[in-house]
């Protein structure tokens, strides 16, 4: 009884750490179905080593898991039931008739490696190995059978059991072994002694023994639940009789663990262990015996089965299943309650009041009981915001805004506040206004007026045609408020209480955001405006919103869009960030100095990307989220063991996937004798140049829920820099150049703690034909080829100056013939030099006589040209272009008066013919034309233009014979007939071959076109009429004809574009307003500009005629 007594004055004593799934909601479970380790299904034991690598026994052997990749490692064929692990980080494996370690190869991958070779030949077989322990000098493993040790000399130890070995337990390096029917005992100076006191143990199945405290162990039975072992029975001489070495431990739950019956368990921290069961999954429980956590089937585990806990460098729970393997954080700051914990609809706010978690939803209000969730009475409707009230008398008030109106929530029931049937968003107390909140709501901005704890809705501060979501209120107590699909808006508050406010103002948003989905709130003494475009703030000086970069210059170029919740009592600003409004993260930026924040997204990477919807802090600073995943909670108070991650080169190969390094390292310096024997692996690795692709498979074992490494790479000798962090996790390098490499690579959490650089030393082999013994054979084989090279060099030199000699005088003999024969030739090239001379003379004279010619038709072709300054006299103004393409012309311009003798000139014949050919062919042309339309005119008087050029197309055929001879020489002739009818009137008849006439009327903004007929004058043609036809038109002084050759039009430029009759128009209507010498200076230098350095290709002629 006083042993009683004092256990519990000292179980009292104890500090006390309690925590409960149902206050803090769900910690996060990783679940490995079997498929996805491809291995069976029961797993019965898990170990990590140094490096952080685990390592499951599984009825197909150890597999190795890195975080990314499972590895199997056979022992033998064999199930493997145990591991343990040595101070040196060596893996020691216990199995069916097998039991060994793990090492490296030469190649670095864990083989397997047997040491039942050791045992005595009576113990060859020594059945199923159950447990099995390393210590610094020996290695214990024991099987139903039989307790064994492997000493460091090699030779076993073992003892057999009085009755029949249960299971082992190595504790503060005591070995403990179970006995059935007989008691608990130990291994005490090389021999097996029972505990006093513990034949109660013989028979009661012990599955578990934990360190419990300085004085107790805690131990775990499957029919009579735990009991407390002291550890002073292991160290009394002489036991009293009334001492009690086991005290029975009671919990919050015996039935649980006496039903569902203890298989294991480990201890998690001073005052906390994890109980493993044969069919309730995993319970955690205190120094008091009270169940604080399950892990089970029923909140998210695969298989409720445990056969073996672990708990591995992070703190993580493992748990080795009947159906799978399993790992969960023991302690986490961020758990949560999802559709699965009984959260019902999409989560719109969440609040703690009064020590009770309430939340809103698309389906009503809930408030958190220990049975679950349970709806408030009274609201069955889409609800929205919670709203914390503090009174006067600074009692706390809850209540919401739903769609069907504002209720007041006390415990689990509402009450509607009174003329409050409205749908409402959200609310805001007022700073300014004493017992006033403002409430965002769909068709305005209503005001709520607080009395002793009454609530009243006064009414509409502002009605709108849009939605108000939110609202706050600035130092000034005005509102600032956001419209839905407008932007944001502004209201100068007078008087809330008799509901008066003026300055009703809108503002637009940089960047044009849709505004759908945007907040305002007054932080850092701003207004801040958060949308889908980024962050805006209010700018007083011009009265607009202007992008601000508080949270950083990301959020101020209309790409990446956010929505600040709220700021916490500690200054810090919650926000979600995105750029696809779906994906969204969630952010805390934590005040650093006034008005300077500091972002800290990745504390919140494990939070899956979704929508959330509110954001509350209660005063103890847990934060409370709300998001379509359901509930989380934060809580930064909890402790969070953060350890420095470390990555790991897991694999190179090189073409053809062939196995240049597995990823581990023998084991070095270990004290056991049969370690030495392993291969060692090679610092640096040669690979032959024909094998120069490398892959490099890389990891980081960094177990947490949620959790993607980053990872950089460089490889020195060929990368200049590290590579951009990524999530990848191969990298390949191909044909490499011969030389040395190192490949290194880090790895980064998402909390942004680096891991130290792992690398891989290797050299790409030069080819067989850089080899230095290559080079030694290049210089002997070039050593002999130039003594060849000079021995033959020489016997070439003898002979060639033998040949030489000999050449020399031939030469000299060609010489001398050569020289008496360019004698004669010079003498006869001299005298063909006076013949070219005087061939030449007598060309230059002859060319002067033609020259000469030329010149003298050129004067006669000027002479029949008449002088139109004086035909037109006083009668018409008028301009010429006249250019020859060479000396003499093929083109001629004609002109007879055939008017009364008064006045000849009122009867006026202009003619401008265009003659086949150019130079002297066509002067001649010319001069039968010109003659021809004289005697038609004058002589024979014919006044008609087109009978002119019907007979001038008859006499042509006849002086040029063309009825006879094949000559096709002709001319295209544009011919006029100038009649004044009165001093304001002219009559002009036009007739052309193969010519227009161009005319332009005053007032007109065109020049116009009378086309002749489509035939020349001279070369008959059979079927083709010889008969040409008068067009007449009525023109008054001002108006303009103009008469041209082909010449101009057909004249091309550089690019071997023509002039065209449509430039030809554009620029005498651009110069219509001009005098007609203007209008030649300005036409031809367009020509001249258009034609460049080409050549003029024919003769060109225009004549313009403006009346008078």
């Amino acid at each position: 009884m006083k042993c009683f007594i004092k256990f519990l004055v000292l179980f009292l004593s104890l500090p006390v750490f309690v925590f409960s799934s149902n206050d803090i909601g769900q910690i996060p479970i990783v679940n490995f179905h079997h498929s996805q380790y491809n291995g069976h299904s029961q797993s019965w034991a898990i170990a990590q080593d140094k490096r952080g690598m685990v390592y499951i026994a599984n009825n197909v052997g150890v597999i190795e898991y890195d975080g990314t990749e499972w590895r199997h490692i056979s022992i033998n064929n064999a199930l493997a039931r145990c591991l343990g692990l040595d101070s040196s980080g060596t893996v020691w494996v216990g199995g069916q008739d097998e039991f060994g370690y793990l090492a490296a190869d030469s190649c670095g991958l864990l083989r397997y490696v047997s040491l039942t070779s050791y045992l005595p030949e009576e113990h060859s077989k020594p059945g199923l190995i159950r447990q099995i322990y390393p210590t610094k000098n020996s290695i214990y493993f024991s099987s139903f059978d039989a307790l064994y040790r492997l000493n460091k000399d090699n030779s076993i130890s073992f003892w057999e059991p009085k009755t029949k070995f249960h299971r082992s337990y190595f504790i503060d390096n005591i070995l403990f072994i179970n006995q059935r029917d007989y008691g608990l005992t130990y291994l005490k100076n090389d021999s097996l002694v029972k505990v006093p006191g513990t034949e109660i143990l013989g028979t009661q199945l012990v599955y578990t023994i934990l360190p419990f405290n300085s004085e107790y162990y805690l131990v775990g039975t499957q029919r009579n639940g735990f009991y407390l072992l002291k550890k002073q029975a292991l160290y009394l001489k002489n036991v009293p009789n009334d001492f009690q070495s086991l005290i029975p431990f009671k919990t919050s739950n015996d039935d649980f663990f006496r039903h569902n019956r203890v298989y294991n368990g480990v201890a998690l921290d001073k005052n906390h262990w994890a109980i493993g069961t044969y069919s309730g999954g995993v319970a955690i429980i205190n120094n008091l015996g009270k169940i604080v956590r399950k892990i089970s089937k029923q909140n998210g585990l695969q298989d409720n089965t445990v056969w073996f806990l672990y708990k591995d460098n992070v703190g993580n729970i493992w748990m080795a299943l009947n159906n799978g393997i399993s790992f969960s954080p023991y302690i986490s700051q961020l758990t949560s309650w999802t559709h699965n914990e009984g959260i019902s609809g999409v989560v719109q706010s969440v609040v703690k009041f009064r020590n009770k978690v309430y939340y809103t939803s698309n389906t009503g209000v809930y408030v958190r009981k220990d049975s679950g969730f349970i709806p408030i009475k009274g609201i069955n409707d889409l609800s929205w915001g919670l709203f914390i009230y503090q009174g006067n008398d600074r009692k706390e008030y809850l209540i919401v805004g739903t769609s069907s109106g504002i209720y007041q929530i006390n415990d689990s029931t509402a009450n509607l506040i009174a003329k409050s049937n409205v749908a409402a968003y959200s609310f805001e107390a007022s700073h300014f206004f004493p017992n006033i909140i403002y409430v965002s709501m769909y068709d305005g901005i209503g005001v709520i007026k607080e009395d002793n704890g009454e609530f009243n809705f006064l009414g509409y501060l502002l009605k709108t045609d849009y939605e108000v979501y939110k609202l706050t209120e600035d130092l000034n107590g005005d509102i600032w408020f956001t419209l839905r699909y407008q932007g944001m808006g502004f209201l100068d508050v007078v008087n809330p209480y008799q509901l008066v406010a003026e300055g009703y103002r809108q503002y637009k948003l940089p960047y044009n955001p849709k505004c759908d989905d945007i907040s305002v709130n007054f932080i850092s003494e701003k207004i801040l405006v958060s949308s889908e475009k980024g962050l805006s703030s209010y700018n007083k000086e011009t009265d607009s919103f202007e992008p601000d970069s508080l949270l950083g210059t990301q959020f101020t170029n209309g790409t990446t869009g956010l929505r600040i919740f709220n700021q916490d009592r500690r200054g810090d600003i919650w926000f979600e960030s995105y750029v696809f409004s779906a994906n969204r993260k969630l952010e805390r930026a934590t005040l650093v100095a006034k008005n300077k924040y500091r972002r800290t997204p990745a504390q919140f990477s494990l939070m899956p990307e979704t929508i959330f919807f509110d954001v509350y802090t209660d005063s103890i600073g847990v934060t409370w989220i709300a998001s379509t995943e359901g509930v989380f909670r934060f809580d930064p108070n909890s402790e969070f063991k953060s350890i420095f991650p470390r990555v790991f080169i897991r694999k190179v190969t090189i073409k053809n996937r062939k196995l240049v390094y597995g990823g581990c390292n023998p084991a070095k310096g270990d004290s056991l004798e049969f370690q030495r024997d392993v291969a060692s692996l090679q610092t640096t690795f040669s690979i032959p140049y024909t094998s120069n692709d490398l892959t490099f498979t890389y990891t980081s074992p960094y177990f947490l829920p949620n959790h993607k490494m980053l990872y950089s790479y460089k490889l020195e000798g060929y990368d200049d820099d590290w590579s951009e962090w990524s999530y990848s996790q191969v990298k390949e390098y191909t044909n490499l150049s011969p030389g040395e490499y190192r490949f290194m690579v880090k790895s980064r959490t998402m909390n942004d703690i680096e891991s130290p650089i792992e690398f891989f030393d290797f050299q790409i082999e030069s080819p067989f034909y850089l080899k230095w013994y290559a080079f030694i054979f290049y210089i002997l084989l070039l050593g002999v080829l130039v003594l060849i090279i000079v021995r033959v060099n020489t016997r070439i030199l003898r002979v060639s100056n033998v040949k030489l000699q000999r050449l020399v005088d031939e030469r000299t003999k060609e010489l001398k013939e050569s020289e008496r024969a360019l004698t004669e030739k010079t003498i006869l090239l001299q005298q063909q030099k006076e013949e070219i001379l005087s061939q030449r003379d007598e060309l230059e004279a002859r060319n002067h006589h033609i020259n000469d010619s030329i010149q003298y038709a050129k004067t006669i072709q000027q002479a029949i040209l008449p002088d139109l300054n004086n035909v037109f006299a006083n009668e018409f103004d008028h301009f010429l272009i006249y250019l020859p393409k060479e000396v003499v012309s093929g083109d001629f311009y004609w002109t007879v008066p055939v008017g009364p003798k008064s006045r000849p000139n009122d009867k006026l014949f202009i003619a401008v013919v265009d003659c086949t050919g150019h130079g002297v062919p066509g002067a001649f042309m010319s001069l039968i034309g010109s003659r021809l339309l004289s005697e038609i005119v004058l002589e024979r008087k014919n006044h008609n233009p087109a009978a002119v050029l019907t007979e001038l197309n008859t006499e042509i055929n006849r002086a040029l014979r063309q009825d006879v001879s094949e000559s096709f020489d002709g001319m295209d002739v544009a011919l006029c007939l100038i009649e004044r009818k009165t001093d304001n009137a002219f009559v002009i008849t036009f007739s052309g071959a193969n010519r227009p006439l161009y005319y332009f009327t005053s007032g007109d903004n065109m020049i116009q076109t009378i086309k002749g007929n489509r035939k020349s004058i001279g070369s008959m043609l059979p079927d083709v009429d010889q008969e040409f036809t008068n067009w007449r038109i009525t023109l008054h002084p001002g108006d303009m004809l103009f008469m041209a050759t082909d010449g101009i039009v057909d004249q091309n430029n550089q690019f071997r574009k023509k002039f065209t009759s449509c430039r030809l128009h554009t620029v005498l209507l651009s110069a219509s307003n001009l005098p007609m010498s203007e209008m030649a200076r300005i036409l031809l230098s367009e020509f001249n500009n258009f034609k460049g350095d080409e050549p003029q290709r024919d003769d060109i002629t225009v004549l313009g005629l403006k009346l008078k």
